[in-house]
């Protein structure tokens, strides 16, 4: 088993760091991540750990892989040309999430699922770490769109906004370590530390959508916890631009202004508004204009135009974002699956909500308080970081939260199956002849 729970520790350690290791296959389609999944499969195969109960979510996940399929269908139906790109894309999609299954049969016992779920805040500081030494060798005092945080996925400005959604998905962990781990209060002052940093950071990846997010789940952790705090954090709030990041408050500003020589947005000609206000930024103001170009493809074909066909097919309807995403995931599902695509989506979100809810009840414990309200902000994060992105099927963002869901569900069934366990030693101790009622009427 040890062989195992570090084979299952090595792929979470290396889903978000590939750009660190940049280790290429010659056989098309194969990867580390395939290799180190392949392997561990194996093993738990040659091991045969027994896991007790079926995985949950399998209805909701299932019915998101059958939506993928179909719309891979509706795309070889409509334009073969790419078929095989297309067939990578949805193997691509399905994979990283099979690793919620992965996970939830290879932790058999709590001691892997507690190991694991470290290794995975390690994962996260580690990247905050990586995203502070980006902060200061960019410079913190001068915003500049091409100089934006965007560890643990490289250097390259353009990754700011998925790393920002991989730490407002992974943060909310921190939090409700510090906040509801009662017992350990080592735990909580290291975890408060590593959320301070990382949220740190997050302002250097300039990502409105992040700051939007961090708030909210601020805010939601903050009432769990005691209204004291709540109203603490609403104080924060408020004063947002008292505290922080200059170069943050500058660049929630320029949310309606334009582009100048210093980095802000400048008006468009004939683009104001009637009421004399600012218009949006170009990046928002093209969110808009992709949408409507797509609520004219979902019209036309609401069956779906076919999966990874989006970018092939937007530029017909707004030629000046041609190749483009659609910039939020429900639009982009919808247009390429079809009218239940979303519904694939927030069933599967509901489930995954659900499982957070179900596991802070399990019992009274604090691991299950702060693993249950912690994976439920998560899923939260998740669910607003792709209304302004399409991340919910990027591998390298949210494969470590697939993972996650398949710990915080393997817990569940442990603690479920401990529960049982105690109650029925219990009926026996407590049964004449130290048998159980069952088997006294069996013996009659």
């Amino acid at each position: 088993m040890t062989a195992l729970r570090l084979l299952l520790a090595a792929i979470i350690v290396y889903l978000p760091n590939q750009q660190l290791f940049r280790i290429e296959f010659t056989v098309k389609g194969l990867n580390v991540i395939n290799v180190l999944f392949l392997l561990a499969l194996m093993l738990m195969l040659l091991l045969k750990p027994k896991s007790g109960t079926p995985a949950p979510l399998k209805g909701p996940f299932y019915f998101f892989f059958a939506m993928l399929v179909w719309g891979y269908l509706m795309g070889v139906m409509h334009d073969p040309s790419e078929w095989v790109n297309d067939l990578t894309v949805l193997k691509n999609s399905i994979f990283y999430m099979l690793l919620f299954f992965l996970f939830y049969h290879g932790a058999n016992d709590m001691k892997t699922v507690r190991f694991l779920f470290a290794v995975m805040l390690f994962v996260t500081f580690v990247a905050s770490v990586q995203g502070l030494r980006q902060a200061l060798d960019y410079g913190i005092t001068v915003y500049n769109e091409t100089r934006r945080v965007s560890a643990p996925f490289g250097w390259s400005y353009t990754n700011a906004n998925r790393a920002a959604v991989f730490f407002v998905i992974f943060l909310p962990m921190f939090a409700a370590v510090a906040l509801f781990y009662k017992s350990k209060p080592m735990f909580r002052l290291i975890a408060a530390g590593c959320l301070a940093l990382g949220a740190f950071v997050v302002f250097f990846t300039y990502s409105r959508q992040a700051y939007f997010i961090l708030a909210l789940l601020a805010l939601l952790l903050a009432v769990r916890r005691s209204v004291f705090l709540a109203g603490l954090i609403v104080v924060a709030l408020l004063t947002f631009e008292s505290w922080a990041p200059e170069t943050a408050v500058e660049r929630l500003q320029s949310t309606t202004q334009g582009e100048d020589g210093g980095g802000h947005a400048s008006p468009r000609t004939g683009a104001e508004h009637a009421d004399g206000e600012g218009e949006y930024d170009e990046s928002t103001e093209s969110r808009f204009i992709i949408w409507e170009g797509a609520a004219q493809l979902i019209a036309e074909r609401p069956w779906g135009i076919g999966l990874n066909h989006f970018k092939r097919e937007i530029g017909a309807y707004v030629p000046t974002y041609r190749n483009m995403d659609a910039h939020n995931f429900y639009v982009l599902i919808t247009t390429e699956a079809g009218l239940l695509g979303p519904l694939a989506t927030l069933t599967l979100l509901f489930g995954l909500w659900r499982l957070g809810r179900r596991v802070e009840k399990v019992d009274a414990s604090d691991e299950s308080k702060l693993l249950g309200v912690g994976f439920t902000m998560s899923v939260i994060a998740v669910a607003l970081g792709n209304v302004y992105g399409s991340r919910f099927l990027d591998g390298d963002v949210m494969g470590n939260f697939w993972i996650l869901a398949g710990i915080v569900a393997r817990y569940h069934a442990l603690t479920k199956e401990a529960s049982w366990a105690t109650v029925g030693a219990d009926v026996n101790r407590s049964s004449p002849g130290s048998r159980s009622p069952l088997r006294q009427e069996g013996a009659k």
